[in-house]
Protein backbone atom coordinates (compact mmCIF):
# COMPACT_ATOMS: atom_id res chain seq x y z
CA UNK A 1 0.00 0.00 0.00
CA UNK A 2 3.26 2.48 -0.16
CA UNK A 3 1.42 4.26 -2.93
CA UNK A 4 -1.64 5.12 -1.31
CA UNK A 5 0.89 6.17 2.06
CA UNK A 6 1.81 8.60 -1.19
CA UNK A 7 -0.87 9.61 -3.16
CA UNK A 8 -3.77 9.88 -0.43
CA UNK A 9 -3.89 13.33 -0.28
CA UNK A 10 -3.91 13.53 -4.21
CA UNK A 11 -7.35 10.87 -4.10
CA UNK A 12 -9.27 12.67 -1.47
CA UNK A 13 -8.92 16.39 -3.02
CA UNK A 14 -10.05 14.20 -6.19
CA UNK A 15 -12.67 12.24 -5.02
CA UNK A 16 -13.92 16.01 -3.17
CA UNK A 17 -13.62 17.99 -6.17
CA UNK A 18 -15.33 15.81 -8.83
CA UNK A 19 -18.26 15.50 -5.79
CA UNK A 20 -18.32 19.80 -5.73
CA UNK A 21 -17.79 20.31 -9.01
CA UNK A 22 -19.70 22.33 -11.05
CA UNK A 23 -21.27 19.87 -13.02
CA UNK A 24 -22.16 17.54 -10.76
CA UNK A 25 -23.73 20.10 -8.44
CA UNK A 26 -25.67 21.00 -11.38
CA UNK A 27 -26.58 17.95 -12.43
CA UNK A 28 -27.40 16.40 -8.57
CA UNK A 29 -29.45 20.03 -7.85
CA UNK A 30 -31.52 20.20 -11.03
CA UNK A 31 -34.25 17.51 -9.61
CA UNK A 32 -35.13 20.14 -7.20
CA UNK A 33 -34.43 23.19 -8.63
CA UNK A 34 -36.10 22.50 -11.65
CA UNK A 35 -39.91 22.29 -9.89
CA UNK A 36 -38.87 26.01 -8.41
CA UNK A 37 -37.92 27.36 -11.26
CA UNK A 38 -41.18 26.43 -13.33
CA UNK A 39 -43.26 27.30 -10.76
CA UNK A 40 -41.96 30.68 -10.13
CA UNK A 41 -41.48 30.94 -14.35
CA UNK A 42 -43.83 29.13 -15.90
CA UNK A 43 -41.34 27.06 -18.03
CA UNK A 44 -42.11 23.34 -19.10
CA UNK A 45 -39.64 20.70 -17.42
CA UNK A 46 -38.66 19.77 -21.19
CA UNK A 47 -37.63 23.31 -21.84
CA UNK A 48 -35.87 23.78 -18.76
CA UNK A 49 -33.58 20.05 -19.38
CA UNK A 50 -32.95 21.67 -22.75
CA UNK A 51 -30.34 23.60 -20.52
CA UNK A 52 -28.52 20.02 -20.39
CA UNK A 53 -27.95 19.40 -24.02
CA UNK A 54 -26.44 23.21 -24.50
CA UNK A 55 -23.92 22.07 -21.22
CA UNK A 56 -23.06 19.09 -22.90
CA UNK A 57 -22.55 20.75 -26.38
CA UNK A 58 -20.55 23.25 -24.66
CA UNK A 59 -18.44 20.84 -22.78
CA UNK A 60 -17.80 18.94 -25.98
CA UNK A 61 -16.87 21.96 -27.58
CA UNK A 62 -14.57 22.55 -24.32
CA UNK A 63 -12.60 19.26 -23.65
CA UNK A 64 -10.24 19.23 -26.15
CA UNK A 65 -9.01 23.02 -25.21
CA UNK A 66 -8.83 21.65 -21.32
CA UNK A 67 -6.62 18.65 -22.79
CA UNK A 68 -4.60 21.09 -24.41
CA UNK A 69 -4.42 23.46 -21.49
CA UNK A 70 -3.70 20.58 -19.16
CA UNK A 71 -0.78 19.89 -21.51
CA UNK A 72 0.53 23.11 -21.21
CA UNK A 73 0.14 24.82 -18.23
CA UNK A 74 -0.36 21.37 -15.84
CA UNK A 75 -3.70 20.11 -14.39
CA UNK A 76 -3.26 22.07 -11.12
CA UNK A 77 -3.48 25.36 -12.94
CA UNK A 78 -6.44 24.62 -14.91
CA UNK A 79 -8.45 23.13 -12.08
CA UNK A 80 -7.55 25.74 -9.75
CA UNK A 81 -9.20 28.30 -12.44
CA UNK A 82 -11.69 26.48 -13.18
CA UNK A 83 -12.93 26.01 -9.19
CA UNK A 84 -12.98 29.78 -9.45
CA UNK A 85 -15.21 30.38 -12.81
CA UNK A 86 -17.66 27.19 -12.08
CA UNK A 87 -18.54 28.87 -8.79
CA UNK A 88 -18.75 32.61 -10.24
CA UNK A 89 -20.90 31.17 -12.98
CA UNK A 90 -23.14 29.05 -10.19
CA UNK A 91 -23.64 32.30 -8.11
CA UNK A 92 -24.57 34.19 -11.45
CA UNK A 93 -27.83 31.40 -11.41
CA UNK A 94 -29.28 33.37 -8.67
CA UNK A 95 -30.27 36.25 -10.88
CA UNK A 96 -32.48 34.74 -13.51
CA UNK A 97 -35.69 35.95 -15.45
CA UNK A 98 -38.37 34.88 -16.86
CA UNK A 99 -36.56 34.66 -19.82
CA UNK A 100 -35.45 31.41 -20.26
CA UNK A 101 -32.76 32.47 -23.14
CA UNK A 102 -30.80 33.74 -20.04
CA UNK A 103 -31.08 30.02 -18.42
CA UNK A 104 -29.58 28.72 -21.87
CA UNK A 105 -27.03 31.37 -21.52
CA UNK A 106 -25.71 30.95 -17.90
CA UNK A 107 -25.84 26.58 -18.58
CA UNK A 108 -23.58 27.32 -21.42
CA UNK A 109 -21.12 29.40 -19.88
CA UNK A 110 -21.30 27.34 -16.51
CA UNK A 111 -20.33 24.10 -18.85
CA UNK A 112 -17.44 26.14 -20.00
CA UNK A 113 -16.20 26.67 -16.90
CA UNK A 114 -16.57 23.72 -14.75
CA UNK A 115 -14.61 22.23 -18.09
CA UNK A 116 -11.13 21.56 -16.01
CA UNK A 117 -13.41 20.30 -13.26
CA UNK A 118 -13.96 17.08 -15.25
CA UNK A 119 -12.93 13.88 -14.40
CA UNK A 120 -10.40 14.42 -17.28
CA UNK A 121 -8.15 16.65 -15.33
CA UNK A 122 -8.83 14.39 -11.59
CA UNK A 123 -8.09 11.13 -13.19
CA UNK A 124 -5.46 12.31 -15.20
CA UNK A 125 -3.61 13.57 -12.04
CA UNK A 126 -4.03 9.77 -9.54
CA UNK A 127 -2.95 7.81 -12.84
CA UNK A 128 0.44 9.97 -11.90
CA UNK A 129 0.43 8.71 -8.24
CA UNK A 130 -0.84 5.15 -8.98
CA UNK A 131 -0.22 1.90 -11.13
CA UNK A 132 -0.69 -1.08 -8.90
CA UNK A 133 -3.23 0.16 -6.89
CA UNK A 134 -4.99 2.64 -10.32
CA UNK A 135 -8.17 0.67 -9.91
CA UNK A 136 -8.65 0.83 -6.18
CA UNK A 137 -7.41 4.89 -6.49
CA UNK A 138 -10.10 5.89 -9.46
CA UNK A 139 -12.60 4.12 -7.49
CA UNK A 140 -12.46 6.38 -4.31
CA UNK A 141 -11.80 9.22 -6.96
CA UNK A 142 -14.57 8.47 -8.53
CA UNK A 143 -16.81 8.10 -6.00
CA UNK A 144 -17.49 11.23 -5.66
CA UNK A 145 -20.33 11.50 -8.15
CA UNK A 146 -21.81 9.20 -5.60
CA UNK A 147 -20.85 11.39 -2.40
CA UNK A 148 -22.16 14.01 -4.69
CA UNK A 149 -25.19 12.63 -5.45
CA UNK A 150 -26.18 11.86 -1.45
CA UNK A 151 -25.16 15.03 -0.38
CA UNK A 152 -26.36 17.40 -3.01
CA UNK A 153 -30.15 16.64 -3.44
CA UNK A 154 -30.27 17.02 0.48
CA UNK A 155 -28.36 20.07 0.51
CA UNK A 156 -30.29 22.12 -2.32
CA UNK A 157 -33.61 21.07 -0.66
CA UNK A 158 -32.42 22.74 2.04
CA UNK A 159 -31.01 25.33 0.95
CA UNK A 160 -34.22 25.86 -0.68
CA UNK A 161 -36.86 25.39 1.78
CA UNK A 162 -34.50 27.72 4.21
CA UNK A 163 -33.40 30.56 1.41
CA UNK A 164 -35.44 30.01 -1.80
CA UNK A 165 -34.15 28.63 -4.54
CA UNK A 166 -32.01 31.63 -5.46
CA UNK A 167 -30.67 31.34 -2.00
CA UNK A 168 -29.67 27.94 -3.04
CA UNK A 169 -28.08 28.86 -5.99
CA UNK A 170 -25.62 31.20 -3.76
CA UNK A 171 -25.19 28.14 -1.18
CA UNK A 172 -24.14 25.88 -3.91
CA UNK A 173 -21.91 28.14 -5.58
CA UNK A 174 -19.93 28.45 -2.33
CA UNK A 175 -19.30 24.94 -2.02
CA UNK A 176 -16.37 24.48 -4.96
CA UNK A 177 -14.52 27.23 -2.46
CA UNK A 178 -15.51 26.32 0.76
CA UNK A 179 -14.30 22.31 0.14
CA UNK A 180 -12.51 22.11 -2.72
CA UNK A 181 -10.30 24.96 -3.46
CA UNK A 182 -8.28 24.90 -0.24
CA UNK A 183 -7.42 21.00 -0.83
CA UNK A 184 -6.13 21.90 -4.40
CA UNK A 185 -3.65 25.03 -3.24
CA UNK A 186 -2.28 22.72 -1.15
CA UNK A 187 -1.95 19.26 -2.24
CA UNK A 188 -2.74 19.15 -5.24
CA UNK A 189 0.05 18.49 -7.46
CA UNK A 190 2.33 15.98 -9.32
CA UNK A 191 4.79 13.35 -8.15
CA UNK A 192 8.69 14.20 -7.65
CA UNK A 193 10.78 11.43 -8.04
CA UNK A 194 10.27 9.03 -5.67
CA UNK A 195 6.73 9.57 -4.50
CA UNK A 196 5.04 7.69 -6.85
CA UNK A 197 6.20 4.51 -9.44
CA UNK A 198 8.50 5.07 -11.91
CA UNK A 199 8.39 4.29 -15.42
CA UNK A 200 10.63 1.22 -15.09
CA UNK A 201 7.78 0.03 -11.67
CA UNK A 202 4.83 0.37 -14.75
CA UNK A 203 4.36 -1.67 -18.14
CA UNK A 204 6.93 -0.71 -20.92
CA UNK A 205 4.42 0.88 -23.35
CA UNK A 206 6.13 2.84 -26.48
CA UNK A 207 3.96 5.74 -27.52
CA UNK A 208 3.32 6.45 -30.57
CA UNK A 209 0.85 8.99 -32.04
CA UNK A 210 -2.85 9.97 -31.52
CA UNK A 211 -3.83 8.91 -34.67
CA UNK A 212 -2.40 5.31 -33.68
CA UNK A 213 -5.19 5.21 -31.02
CA UNK A 214 -7.68 6.62 -33.64
CA UNK A 215 -7.23 3.90 -35.99
CA UNK A 216 -6.95 0.81 -32.96
CA UNK A 217 -10.20 -0.56 -33.04
CA UNK A 218 -10.30 -0.87 -29.20
CA UNK A 219 -10.65 2.73 -29.08
CA UNK A 220 -13.92 2.77 -30.94
CA UNK A 221 -15.02 -0.24 -28.94
CA UNK A 222 -14.69 1.97 -26.12
CA UNK A 223 -16.19 5.27 -27.42
CA UNK A 224 -19.00 3.35 -28.93
CA UNK A 225 -19.85 1.57 -25.88
CA UNK A 226 -20.18 4.81 -23.66
CA UNK A 227 -22.16 6.17 -26.34
CA UNK A 228 -25.57 4.82 -24.91
CA UNK A 229 -24.09 5.26 -21.05
CA UNK A 230 -23.49 8.87 -21.52
CA UNK A 231 -26.94 9.20 -22.66
CA UNK A 232 -28.12 6.70 -19.51
CA UNK A 233 -27.19 8.12 -16.83
CA UNK A 234 -27.06 11.60 -17.03
CA UNK A 235 -31.11 11.05 -18.78
CA UNK A 236 -31.67 8.83 -15.39
CA UNK A 237 -30.35 10.99 -12.92
CA UNK A 238 -31.83 14.29 -14.04
CA UNK A 239 -35.15 13.12 -14.32
CA UNK A 240 -34.78 10.39 -11.16
CA UNK A 241 -37.85 11.56 -9.16
CA UNK A 242 -40.29 11.71 -12.35
CA UNK A 243 -39.00 8.41 -13.20
CA UNK A 244 -39.57 7.00 -9.97
CA UNK A 245 -42.84 8.10 -9.33
CA UNK A 246 -44.06 7.15 -12.58
CA UNK A 247 -42.76 3.58 -11.50
CA UNK A 248 -45.59 3.46 -8.87
CA UNK A 249 -43.08 4.83 -6.14
CA UNK A 250 -44.79 7.09 -3.55
CA UNK A 251 -43.18 10.37 -2.62
CA UNK A 252 -41.25 8.95 0.73
CA UNK A 253 -40.07 6.10 -1.64
CA UNK A 254 -38.93 8.55 -4.56
CA UNK A 255 -37.44 10.96 -1.70
CA UNK A 256 -35.62 7.57 -0.38
CA UNK A 257 -34.29 5.81 -3.40
CA UNK A 258 -33.17 8.93 -4.49
CA UNK A 259 -30.88 9.48 -1.92
CA UNK A 260 -30.05 5.77 -1.71
CA UNK A 261 -28.71 5.86 -5.36
CA UNK A 262 -25.64 7.92 -4.45
CA UNK A 263 -24.93 5.80 -1.78
CA UNK A 264 -25.23 2.73 -4.34
CA UNK A 265 -22.47 5.20 -6.97
CA UNK A 266 -20.16 4.87 -3.92
CA UNK A 267 -20.53 1.00 -3.07
CA UNK A 268 -19.98 0.35 -6.78
CA UNK A 269 -17.36 2.83 -7.11
CA UNK A 270 -15.28 1.13 -4.45
CA UNK A 271 -16.50 -2.37 -5.22
CA UNK A 272 -15.78 -1.92 -8.76
CA UNK A 273 -12.10 -0.31 -7.95
CA UNK A 274 -11.48 -2.79 -6.03
CA UNK A 275 -12.53 -5.63 -8.65
CA UNK A 276 -10.57 -3.94 -11.49
CA UNK A 277 -7.35 -4.32 -9.69
CA UNK A 278 -7.77 -8.20 -9.31
CA UNK A 279 -9.73 -9.47 -12.33
CA UNK A 280 -9.80 -8.41 -15.79
CA UNK A 281 -10.82 -4.87 -15.95
CA UNK A 282 -13.27 -5.78 -19.05
CA UNK A 283 -14.80 -8.31 -17.75
CA UNK A 284 -15.12 -6.49 -14.66
CA UNK A 285 -16.74 -3.72 -16.38
CA UNK A 286 -19.37 -5.38 -18.52
CA UNK A 287 -20.74 -7.27 -15.74
CA UNK A 288 -21.19 -3.86 -13.59
CA UNK A 289 -22.35 -1.71 -16.63
CA UNK A 290 -24.73 -4.55 -17.72
CA UNK A 291 -26.32 -3.37 -14.26
CA UNK A 292 -27.09 -0.02 -15.51
CA UNK A 293 -29.38 -2.10 -17.87
CA UNK A 294 -31.08 -4.21 -16.19
CA UNK A 295 -32.26 -0.92 -13.90
CA UNK A 296 -33.33 0.92 -17.33
CA UNK A 297 -35.72 -3.03 -17.72
CA UNK A 298 -36.79 -3.13 -14.00
CA UNK A 299 -37.40 0.92 -14.17
CA UNK A 300 -39.93 0.35 -17.23
CA UNK A 301 -43.07 -1.77 -15.03
CA UNK A 302 -45.61 -0.56 -13.97
CA UNK A 303 -47.07 0.35 -10.03
CA UNK A 304 -43.86 -1.17 -8.87
CA UNK A 305 -43.05 -2.15 -5.23
CA UNK A 306 -40.81 -0.23 -2.63
CA UNK A 307 -38.43 -3.11 -2.67
CA UNK A 308 -38.29 -3.50 -6.81
CA UNK A 309 -38.03 0.58 -6.66
CA UNK A 310 -34.97 -0.06 -4.19
CA UNK A 311 -33.36 -2.65 -6.29
CA UNK A 312 -33.47 -0.65 -9.26
CA UNK A 313 -31.47 2.35 -7.93
CA UNK A 314 -29.36 -0.42 -6.55
CA UNK A 315 -28.40 -1.97 -9.92
CA UNK A 316 -28.52 1.76 -11.41
CA UNK A 317 -26.17 2.66 -8.84
CA UNK A 318 -23.62 0.29 -9.23
CA UNK A 319 -23.41 0.68 -13.59
CA UNK A 320 -23.06 4.66 -12.82
CA UNK A 321 -20.48 3.37 -9.93
CA UNK A 322 -17.47 2.24 -12.41
CA UNK A 323 -18.89 4.45 -15.54
CA UNK A 324 -15.54 6.82 -15.42
CA UNK A 325 -13.73 4.25 -13.34
CA UNK A 326 -13.80 1.56 -16.47
CA UNK A 327 -13.24 4.00 -18.60
CA UNK A 328 -10.30 5.73 -17.08
CA UNK A 329 -8.71 2.44 -16.64
CA UNK A 330 -9.02 1.01 -19.92
CA UNK A 331 -7.98 4.07 -21.72
CA UNK A 332 -4.69 4.25 -19.44
CA UNK A 333 -3.73 0.38 -19.25
CA UNK A 334 -4.38 -0.07 -23.38
CA UNK A 335 -2.76 3.34 -24.44
CA UNK A 336 -0.73 4.66 -21.70
CA UNK A 337 0.22 7.61 -19.59
CA UNK A 338 1.55 9.67 -22.33
CA UNK A 339 -1.29 9.79 -24.49
CA UNK A 340 -4.06 9.90 -21.72
CA UNK A 341 -5.19 13.67 -22.23
CA UNK A 342 -5.93 13.08 -25.81
CA UNK A 343 -7.52 9.62 -25.33
CA UNK A 344 -9.61 9.82 -22.26
CA UNK A 345 -10.84 13.32 -23.64
CA UNK A 346 -11.91 11.78 -26.87
CA UNK A 347 -13.31 8.95 -25.43
CA UNK A 348 -15.11 11.36 -23.41
CA UNK A 349 -16.45 13.55 -26.37
CA UNK A 350 -18.44 10.55 -27.35
CA UNK A 351 -19.66 9.93 -23.70
CA UNK A 352 -20.92 13.39 -23.59
CA UNK A 353 -22.57 13.16 -27.42
CA UNK A 354 -24.75 10.84 -25.71
CA UNK A 355 -25.58 12.66 -22.49
CA UNK A 356 -25.93 15.72 -24.67
CA UNK A 357 -29.75 14.05 -25.71
CA UNK A 358 -30.21 12.20 -22.44
CA UNK A 359 -31.72 14.58 -20.34
CA UNK A 360 -34.26 16.02 -22.73
CA UNK A 361 -35.01 13.38 -24.54
CA UNK A 362 -36.21 11.41 -21.01
CA UNK A 363 -37.81 15.22 -20.43
CA UNK A 364 -39.44 15.33 -23.98
CA UNK A 365 -40.74 11.67 -23.19
CA UNK A 366 -42.46 12.31 -20.10
CA UNK A 367 -43.99 15.80 -21.70
CA UNK A 368 -45.60 13.86 -24.23
CA UNK A 369 -46.94 10.70 -22.38
CA UNK A 370 -46.62 11.09 -18.91
CA UNK A 371 -44.23 8.48 -18.78
CA UNK A 372 -40.59 7.05 -19.62
CA UNK A 373 -42.05 4.17 -21.01
CA UNK A 374 -41.17 5.19 -24.56
CA UNK A 375 -37.16 5.64 -23.97
CA UNK A 376 -36.50 2.79 -20.65
CA UNK A 377 -36.75 -0.49 -23.11
CA UNK A 378 -34.62 1.10 -26.01
CA UNK A 379 -31.84 2.72 -23.59
CA UNK A 380 -31.40 -0.65 -21.84
CA UNK A 381 -30.98 -2.71 -24.91
CA UNK A 382 -28.19 0.01 -26.02
CA UNK A 383 -26.17 0.04 -22.91
CA UNK A 384 -26.15 -3.98 -22.62
CA UNK A 385 -24.84 -3.95 -26.35
CA UNK A 386 -22.54 -0.71 -25.06
CA UNK A 387 -21.86 -4.01 -22.24
CA UNK A 388 -20.76 -6.48 -24.62
CA UNK A 389 -18.57 -3.87 -26.44
CA UNK A 390 -16.08 -3.25 -22.87
CA UNK A 391 -16.14 -7.36 -22.67
CA UNK A 392 -14.74 -7.56 -26.25
CA UNK A 393 -11.43 -6.69 -24.90
CA UNK A 394 -11.35 -9.13 -22.73
CA UNK A 395 -8.22 -10.95 -24.73
CA UNK A 396 -6.62 -7.53 -25.67
CA UNK A 397 -6.31 -6.86 -21.27
CA UNK A 398 -5.31 -10.79 -20.07
CA UNK A 399 -1.96 -9.72 -20.26
CA UNK A 400 -1.86 -7.03 -17.90
CA UNK A 401 1.86 -6.18 -19.12
CA UNK A 402 -0.23 -4.12 -22.13
CA UNK A 403 2.10 -2.85 -24.61
CA UNK A 404 0.03 -1.57 -27.97
CA UNK A 405 1.56 1.53 -29.54
CA UNK A 406 4.82 1.82 -31.70
CA UNK A 407 6.25 4.51 -33.07
CA UNK A 408 6.26 4.48 -36.71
Amino acid sequence: MHEFSAGWKIVLTAMLGVAFSGTNILLYSVGTLAPELSNTFGWSHGAIQLGSLISIIVTLVSLPIVSILSDKFGVRIVTLCSIILASISLFLHAFLSDQIIFLYLLVGITAACCAGTLPLTWTKMVTSWFHERLGLALGLTLLGTGLGGALLKPISAGLIAEFGWRGAYVGLALLPLIVVLPLVLIWFRTPEAGEAPTIEDQPTIAAGSFAQVLADWRFWAIAIAYLPIGFAVPGLITNMELVLGSSGGSASVVVIAATLFGVFVIIGRIVGGYLLDKFNPSLVGAILILSLSLAFVVLSGENLSASMIILAIALAGFGTGVEFDVLSYLINKIFGPALYNKTFGAAMAVLYLGAAFGPVTFGRTFDAYGNFDAVLIPTAIAVAIGSLLIGSLFRSLSNRQVRILKRP
